[in-house]
């Protein structure tokens, strides 16, 4: 594994050089390698030669020791959140589940015949950077890294992910961000990046930091609640956040994390507003780098943000190919709104684990179908307008939510908006709109929002809850809300006249 090998040259050379910073204490290269090492000799007798480790684990710093050490020991790897998500896994393929005795207690449960081990952390070892690092193992081939995406389909998927096995294909990735623009920060091994405690479970979470270890570059995690520490860590030259994250540092007071006008920022997983992006500019970085991509393949376009346009207008990248089709997968007009498409090249996974009829629907082909609608301009660039799954039909015309949600967004200045229409109760179709907001908004202006905003349904439904639900990348669950609300378990609407 190209990662493990580049870990352990860096460990060996520089054995002193940051590899790590976690909730502010910096780790090395060579104490890195170390627990590595460490772990996969402790853990070695204990486990099969092949089959999925699955981890039940927190801590991003355990998390990525056991990574590296179970990968090199042929098995492949896959982080979970909770007992909900082991039970995707058949129990056929998993090696063993893996738990930490220093964090809470987790039990899992004994009739499915998952093997659980319960280990101490493997961050608490004693170890000595003095005289050389330990060698590469031999070992079978090194295993995968299996992502849970609930992307495409609403529902989780396991999606095979062999990142940071093969050199040449990592470096094919970091030229896909190594575009020439003016402005852009390109990683290199004096790279330190902040991922803002995004995981290994997610596709950026762990194609990032494997991408930073490969370059000889440090990664900062922050996991104690407050992340504009990580900002303060001297020497950040990369951020990657969502939406979410990025909201979250903007709603603190002023001051309470630094400018940093050199660093880069890379947003991914979600819709970026004009004000977001102002306040951004104004308070992070003016160096934003917008990404649109998927966990199954990666990213696919991208934008560098220097007009208000370039938070909607995306181009793809130079070795990716993206279609926008209608209905009969036949090329959209440009302007038309349809199916956006991506060609699949070789080194792209084809088709989901343990899930034909799932993968035969969403790579076809050739193709891989992400689930967004678009439109492409004149200049060849393509603009996300939501998922095919968030379209309303109004008066058989079908239309994306996802114009409204933004335009609603802007004018309270909110955090989130979904809107979701269906037939909820006696078979009348109702429009809802949830608004999640840090400021109370007042009903006046609120219904007014909505008046100026959506039209073809006589009644619009509000609902402000504290909350919304949300995958761990922070996009909004519609299905739960939808649930929500075909159960009655919603609060009681602001009622608005369309």
């Amino acid at each position: 594994m190209f990662v493990l090998e580049q870990l352990q040259r860096v460990a060996t050379a520089s054995p002193r050089k940051l590899a790590m910073v976690f909730n502010g204490e910096p780790l090395s290269y060579g104490t890195f390698w170390r627990f590595i090492e460490g772990c996969r000799r402790s853990l070695a007798p204990h486990l099969p030669d092949r089959g999925v480790a699955v981890l039940w684990v927190d801590s991003l710093l355990e998390s990525w020791i056991l990574i590296f050490a179970l990968r090199s020991l042929g098995l492949d790897t896959a982080v979970v959140k909770g007992a909900d998500q082991v039970a995707l896994f058949d129990a056929a393929d998993v090696a063993c589940v893996i738990t930490l005795a220093s964090e809470p207690a987790r039990v899992v449960d004994g009739a499915s015949g998952l093997n659980q081990l319960v280990i101490g952390a493997p961050s608490k070892q004693a170890v000595s950077i003095a005289g050389p690092a330990p060698p590469m193992p031999r070992a079978p081939p090194p295993g995968a890294n299996i992502l849970l995406t609930s992307g495409t389909t609403g529902r989780y998927k396991k999606a095979l992910n062999t990142f940071g096995s093969d050199p040449v294909f990592m470096d094919k990735r970091l030229a896909r961000y190594a575009v020439l623009v003016d402005g852009l920060v390109q990683p290199s091994e004096a790279t330190v990046l902040n991922v803002f405690n995004m995981g290994p479970w997610a596709g950026g979470g762990n194609n990032w930091p494997i991408s930073i270890w490969g370059l000889g570059g440090a990664v900062v995690f922050e996991q104690s609640g407050r992340i504009e520490r990580a900002l303060a860590w001297p020497g950040v030259t990369h951020t990657l956040a969502t939406p979410l994250y990025l909201q979250q540092l903007l709603d603190l007071p002023e001051g309470a994390f630094p400018c940093c006008p050199q660093m880069q920022l890379i947003v991914t997983a979600d819709v970026v507003t004009p004000l977001m992006a102002k306040e951004t500019i104004r308070r992070l970085t003016p160096r934003i780098m917008l990404l649109v991509g998927s966990t199954e393949i990666g990213p696919w376009a991208w934008s560098s943000l220097t007009t208000e346009a370039d938070l909607r207008w995306h181009r793809a990248f130079p070795d990716r190919r993206i279609e926008v089709i209608d209905e009969e997968d036949a090329p959209a007009q440009v302007g038309e709104l349809g199916r956006i498409r991506v060609e699949l090249s070789p080194d792209d996974q084809a088709g989901y684990l343990g899930d034909p009829e799932t993968s035969a629907a969403v790579f076809k082909e050739g193709w891989f179908y992400p689930g967004d609608l678009g439109v492409f301009d004149a200049q060849g660039r393509v603009s996300l307008h939501g998922r095919s799954s968030d379209v309303l039909q109004i008066k058989g015309v079908k239309l994306p939510t996802e114009p409204w949600e933004t335009a609603i967004r802007e004018k309270l200045g909110c955090g989130a908006v979904c809107v979701l229409a269906g037939d909820w109760v006696n078979g009348v179709e109702q429009l809802h709109v949830f608004v999640q907001s840090r400021r109370p908004i007042p009903p006046g202006e609120l219904a007014e929002a909505l008046r100026s905003t959506i039209s073809g349904f006589g009644e619009v439904q509000a609902h402000v809850p504290a909350d919304l639900p949300r995958t761990e990348l922070g996009k909004v669950k519609r299905l739960a809300l939808a649930q929500l609300l075909r159960e009655g378990a919603t609060d009681h609407p602001q009622r608005t006249s369309g």
